[in-house]
């Protein structure tokens, strides 16, 4: 046995080496293995975690965009705007197993996604995709239920307006940030998501923005402007209805409007604010600025007359839309509308006084109201500021306004001579500061001359029975760009429009409607002026306004009053 063994010796300890050899190897071999195992784990985690933050930062950056925002109501608290929760689907690519088939089920439930996008996007290095905004709840259900990794979906705030197209000029809209682009949105964004702490007391956090208007009024006038614009087919169209007493606007509608859900499908044109950015020659209706400054400086008294048969001033012969012989007095010429007389008007004031009055009005500064979108009045420079243009502008050509300008102008005429600013907001309890700019007996024959126009003259067509509605009406031919660049006024373009009150004798509401390009029909005779258009728009408006809110008929003692 011993010789057996040291037989073998050799050998037994070769083995023995080896064995001790093999095991060093092999536990260096799974040391290495360990390590790289380990770099793998390492680098793996550190991935998962820049993956993880860059989609967190990305869903945090998408939180904070996405923040509370107040409500807005109308001056019965109607709601008008409101967010309200909407479910959105967004991706990881980076934890899509198949993107392949999570498109083709996807599809199946979202049939206006864009495949072949979702797909290359699937298939990127990003870590954060959106899929879908603003699911239906039918739609995240089905979603919900397909189980696909890497998918999920975030909560959000959707900006809802309820009455839609109605208010989209004056409501205005946001963008997908939930920051406002436009309108009221826009002009008071700080105060509806509370990012101003100045304008937002610890009481007023949740108060929502309460506008002056009305909506069913909002809805009858847009109703009745609508009528008109089918049947006379004009490109486009603005009213207001405002109390002439504290300046708040009850309703304000633009057409064409748009969807604010939508605004990136709107056109321009649909856009555009008319009431406030637009300017434009207010023609004939400009007529009544001009009496109650010939009336407030003296140069003019209800018993005065003017011969209407001819006048030429600086070479410009003055003419009528419909013309007229001899003397007439200062209620005729304001009822027959007569360019003539009150061109001799406007010399007896001057050109001082009446510059000295627009200013006052507001007529030659940048409109104020809360909406960011305000138009700038085109005058005369001083240099070109002469006789002539005064004369014209006297009759509402040359000078430039916005519809709420003139709205906003026409305040003092009808109130007792105070001038307020326009607001889209309700007012306070509070008394409401004005300036004074035309005395009381201005304003006082100045609503005669305006019941004069609705009960005998081209108004009649507004006028209500049983009730002083007052008025005068105005057609304006439209400047166009001629050929050499030269501009010239179309007597086929023209606008059509109507200032109107209830009563006459003691004004609660005013009116302003203004139609752009009106046709004339076979129903009208071929006219197409204010007096077929604007005139009876404001009086179906008025009688839908008696019957919304109850008004008393009109005793015959105050009108002879």
């Amino acid at each position: 046995m011993k010789q057996i063994l040291e037989k073998w010796k050799p050998a037994i300890k070769s083995l023995i080496i080896w064995n001790i050899c093999s095991k060093n190897i092999k536990i260096r071999l799974l040391m290495v293995i360990c390590g790289f195992f380990f770099l793998f784990c390492t680098l793996s985690y550190r991935l998962i975690i820049v993956a993880t933050n860059v989609y967190d930062k990305n869903i945090n950056s998408f939180k904070k965009n996405h923040q509370f925002r107040k409500e807005i109501v109308d001056r019965n608290g109607n709601l008008l705007a409101v967010n309200l929760p909407s479910a959105s689907l967004f991706a990881n690519p980076q934890i899509v197993l198949d993107p392949e088939t999570s498109v083709k089920k996807l599809a199946e439930i979202l049939p206006d996604i864009n495949k072949a996008k979702l797909l290359a996007e699937l298939k990127s290095n990003k870590s954060f995709i959106w899929v879908k905004r603003d699911l239906l709840p039918s739609q995240q259900e089905k979603i919900t239920s397909l189980g696909l990794l890497g998918f999920e979906f975030e909560e959000e705030q959707k900006r809802i307006y309820t009455f839609s197209n109605l208010l989209s000029h004056v409501v205005g809209y946001v963008g997908r940030d939930s920051v406002g682009l436009s309108g009221l949105e826009l002009a008071y964004d700080k105060y509806l998501t509370n990012s101003d702490y100045a304008l937002n007391e610890p009481k007023n956090r949740k108060e929502p923005l309460q506008l002056s208007i009305d909506i069913r009024l909002q809805s009858i006038l847009s109703e009745e402007l609508d009528k008109t614009l089918k049947q006379f087919k004009a490109i486009g169209a603005v009213g207001i209805i405002a109390d002439p007493n504290n300046g708040e606007i009850l309703a304000l509608v633009n057409k064409p409007d748009f969807d604010p859900h939508y605004p990136s499908l709107a056109k321009p044109e649909e856009l555009f604010n008319i009431a406030s950015l637009g300017i434009y020659e207010m023609g004939s209706v400009f007529k009544a600025l001009t009496m109650a400054v010939g009336f407030d400086t003296g140069a003019i008294n209800m018993n005065d007359a003017y011969d209407i048969s001819y006048m030429k001033v600086g070479g410009f012969q003055l003419k009528d839309y419909t013309p007229r012989q001899g003397w007439h007095s200062v209620p005729e010429i304001f009822l027959y509308s007569s360019n003539i007389g009150t061109s001799q008007i406007m010399l007896e004031i001057g050109k001082s006084n009446f510059k000295k009055y627009l200013k006052k009005l507001g007529l030659l500064d940048q409109l104020q109201i809360e909406l960011p979108e305000r138009g700038t009045p085109l005058f005369p420079s001083e240099k070109r500021w002469n006789d002539l243009t005064s004369v014209t502008m006297s009759y509402g050509y040359g000078i430039s306004i916005s519809p709420l300008h003139f709205v906003r102008a026409m305040l003092p005429v009808v109130n007792g001579g105070t001038l307020y600013d326009l607001t889209l907001l309700k007012r306070k309890d509070e008394k409401v500061i004005g300036t004074k700019v035309f005395s009381e007996n201005t304003s006082t024959q100045m609503k005669k001359l305006f019941r004069s126009v609705v009960k005998e003259g081209n108004g009649k067509r507004a006028e209500v029975k049983g009730y002083l509605i007052g008025g005068k009406t105005g057609t304006a031919e439209k400047l166009s760009q001629g050929a050499g660049g030269k501009k010239k006024y179309l007597k086929n373009s023209r606008a059509s429009s109507f200032l109107g009150m209830l009563p006459a004798s003691n004004p609660q509401y005013i009116i302003f409607i203004r139609f752009d390009e009106p046709k004339p029909t076979k129903e009208s005779f071929g006219f197409a002026t204010a007096s077929w258009t604007a005139a009876p728009t404001a009086g179906r408006v008025f009688e839908r306004m008696i019957s919304l809110y109850g008004l008393e008929p009109i005793e015959q003692s105050e009108e002879e009053s």
